[in-house]
């Protein structure tokens, strides 16, 4: 027994030597050769630049946004130059160009073109420590009051006082200027002096005629027929001013559109006695 473990025990070394031998013998570019090849993994991590900090802007408070929410915004066209003290209280001096104030539940505010920053800002009035006007040179010491006085003398207040005092009278030269379809210069021009002559300012343009009617709505022939009765009610000044405008306005054209002769048989129905005001001719 022991004579085979023997045999046993040396077949197995010469098996493993052969073994041995032969993968040792093996060459580069064998087919029958393999090798273990070490794999690298190359991350790449995302990195962000540590000079700046991205959704924050030192330079404006959270309820900036808040202007927005003014019910009656008012326009105001000034520079000023004002000393700022921020929610934080960092004071900076800037000029800003206004565009329009107003209050909200945080007080009186303003919004315009900070031209330290390049950027719309809005400001708090509570917060504006000194103000000066750049055009003027004056000191502002009620900034809000200020602006209130700029816009009570600006065209933009007499735009505002014709669309809140001349509501029908707008409405009825919109109606005649679009009775054929559309409104031409020629027609916008007599109503731009009609209107000078109702707020007796000479500084309305025609832009200004534009804004008007972009903030109204395109009369029916029943509102239309409403607006005249209204007006039927006021002084003959009135009166006589808008007829005289609508009859020139149509004179412009070589023809008359059937619903601008209807227009303005119904105009001078409502708004005079048949007597006091003769037809003019077609």
């Amino acid at each position: 027994m022991s004579l085979l473990y023997l045999i046993a025990a040396g077949v197995a070394v010469w098996l493993l030597w052969r073994m041995f031998s032969h993968s040792a013998s093996r060459k580069p570019g064998d087919p029958n050769t393999t090798y273990e090849i070490p794999i690298t993994v190359k991350v790449t991590y995302e990195t962000e630049d540590k000079t700046r900090s991205p959704g924050t802007d030192d330079d404006k408070d959270n309820w900036e946004g808040s202007f927005w929410e003014v019910q009656q915004p008012f326009p105001a066209k000034a520079t000023l130059r004002i000393k700022y003290e921020d929610g934080a209280g960092k004071q900076t001096e800037r000029v800003v160009d206004v565009r329009q104030f107003g209050t909200d539940v945080s007080g009186n505010i303003l919004i315009g073109q900070c031209r330290m920053r390049n950027a719309t800002r809005t400001f708090r009035m509570d917060r504006i420590k000194s103000c000066i006007d750049e055009e003027t040179g004056e000191i502002v010491s009620d900034v809000f009051a200020y602006l209130r006085e700029k816009y009570d003398s600006s065209p933009e207040r007499t735009r505002d006082t014709l669309i809140e005092e001349e509501y029908d009278t707008l409405r009825v030269l919109l109606y005649v200027g679009k009775a054929d379809g559309q409104l031409r210069a020629p027609e916008k021009a007599i109503i731009r002096e009609t209107c000078r002559a109702l707020a007796n300012d000479s500084r309305i343009t025609d832009s200004m005629i534009d804004e008007i009617f972009s903030s109204l709505d395109a009369p029916t022939i029943h509102a239309f027929k409403l607006a005249v009765g209204r007006i039927g009610k006021t002084a003959a000044a009135a009166r006589t001013l808008l007829m005289k405008a609508a009859e020139d306005m149509v004179a412009t054209q070589k023809t008359v559109h059937p619903a601008e002769k209807e227009a303005l048989e119904y105009m001078r129905k409502r708004l005079f006695e048949p007597a006091s005001l003769p037809e003019r001719p077609l």
